[in-house]
């Protein structure tokens, strides 16, 4: 009864943009470094070495996939139910007993595809990869407990000077050790090295752990929630990641490297947003589906509303410069990947959108109809790449991904659709949105085409479309009410 009262409780509106603004300030650092190294970096390195880089990278992340990211996600279950309880530290010595399995496995991989390559820059890039992943899931883990716990300025601090740190070892070590693209991997391992040893010291989130509270119940539990979880994170990872190995079946290493990084800076930009916005609201939405799953539909409306309200600009104003990013963004040889970019923008937003559905039905237990589901688009976007992609170019492989997640959001909303049932007044708003942009859309191409006016001229068109769009906006976007206490 007092967790329901709590759940009906009205937050101050203040909470969410006070959380949000340190979420943001915690992703900003990490955001512009990228931006700063990626062109640097493609600038320096061939389009050959990226795609090396990205097709190692790309295995790791299915192989880390496959044996840690389930794990994550059991934190993020289990939390708040282990809290109650008052037995985190069993939680956390299971998941810690499940995670050294997985080291396990990951070495003799590592070790396997290590002995079984003759090329020195490859082998090098497995081995950094093999401890970047074992490091960085490690990291991770804690910053999701760190996130459940509320604690907003340390994870907002402790990413920053992460991403600064790591930005000079990648520096130092190219144009002062003049390492070749095996440099990027390592300095990755020795930041998230240092945030460990430096999180194991201070241990701000009070973890514990001890072998004694090892138990095969409590084993069982996290397996097969962990299990099921791991078919839609792979079947996820498909859609998104897949399509780098089509484009190395069917055309030259060279434009995986251009695709790679073209995607990577793209995802980078709306992933931003989506993490944001989804670090600030997670403790207060995952409460609220375990508490009280019912009366959870309230609170997706209005998360769902504010999402699609700062999401769908966003989104609207990267792709109008799609093209003076990758020119500012990107090393010349992967500008020509500049009209992926908008398909990019896009398919991070729907993918953004199917959390909230995701979620839903992760907490009715339906983990089968979302691995189904989950399956059969990875499959169809498969399908899609293995015939357009080979027809008509690795640009195909974007264009794939956004019709699949497409197809998933619809799927989700068949199976689901109260979710997107939201009030009237926020119905009205988002078609008053959509008829702005789509106004704005065909003035602007209307000057360019007509006039082919100067980059000076097009930024400033921007600026004035945001500026429209902010002052129209500007009363609803502050009435805008995110749960988050």
């Amino acid at each position: 009864m007092k967790d329901k009262e709590m759940i009906n409780e009205k937050p101050p509106k203040a909470s969410f943009r006070s959380d949000f603004l340190w979420y943001a300030l915690g992703s900003f650092a990490p955001l512009l470094l990228g931006f700063i190294k990626t062109p640097i970096f493609t600038r320096h390195f061939t389009k050959v070495d990226y795609g090396n880089l990205g097709l190692i990278s790309i295995s790791f992340t299915f192989i880390g996939m496959f044996l840690f990211s389930w794990i994550g996600s059991c934190i993020w279950r289990y939390y708040g139910r282990y809290k109650e309880r008052n037995q985190l530290r069993l939680l956390y010595s299971n998941l810690v007993f499940l995670f050294t399995f997985s080291f396990v496995i990951l070495a003799i991989v590592s070790v396997v595809w290590y002995e079984n390559t003759n090329i020195e820059m490859v082998q090098s890039l497995v081995l950094f990869s093999f401890f970047q992943l074992l490091f960085s899931q490690l990291f991770q883990y804690y910053m999701v407990v760190i996130r459940l716990l509320g604690k907003v300025r340390f994870y907002t601090a402790f990413q920053s000077i992460k991403a600064i740190i790591g930005l000079l070892l990648a520096l130092f070590l190219v144009f002062y050790l003049s390492m070749d693209i095996t440099a990027l991997v390592l300095s990755l391992v020795l930041v998230d090295a240092l945030s460990i040893l430096v999180l194991f010291l201070l241990n701000p989130a009070k973890v514990r752990l001890a072998y004694a509270d090892i138990d095969r119940r409590v084993l069982i539990e996290l397996l097969k929630y962990g299990s099921l979880g791991l078919i839609l994170n792979i079947s996820l990872l498909t859609i998104s990641y897949s399509d780098r190995y089509v484009i190395a079946l069917y055309h030259d290493i060279a434009n995986v490297g251009i695709y790679d990084q073209v995607y990577k800076i793209s995802q980078l930009s709306v992933m931003a947003l989506v993490t944001i916005f989804f670090n600030t609201i997670n403790p207060k939405l995952l409460q609220v589906l375990e508490v009280n799953y019912e009366g959870s539909l309230a609170y997706l409306h209005k998360y769902i509303y504010g999402f699609i309200l700062f999401g769908i600009p966003v989104v609207f104003y990267l792709s109008l410069f799609s093209y003076e990013m990758s020119t500012i963004l990107l090393g010349k040889a992967f500008r020509e990947g500049f009209i992926i970019m908008p398909f990019v923008f896009t398919a991070t937003f729907l993918h953004g959108l199917s959390n909230f559905f995701e979620l839903r039905l992760k907490f009715a237990n339906k983990m089968k109809k979302l691995g189904v589901i989950a399956i059969c688009t990875a499959l169809f976007n498969l399908l899609l790449n293995l015939i357009f992609v080979r027809m008509y170019g690795y640009q195909w492989a974007a264009y794939t991904t956004v019709i699949s997640y497409g197809l998933m959001l619809l799927i989700f909303y068949f199976n689901d659709p109260k979710v997107l049932q939201g009030s009237l007044l926020q119905k009205k708003a988002i078609y008053a949105l959509l008829g702005l942009l789509t106004i704005q859309y065909f003035l602007y191409q209307f000057v360019v085409d007509k006039f082919g006016i100067e980059l000076e001229i097009r930024i400033g068109i921007g600026l004035i479309f945001v500026s429209m769009f902010l002052v129209v906006f500007r009363k609803t976007l502050l009435k805008i009410e995110i749960p988050i206490n």
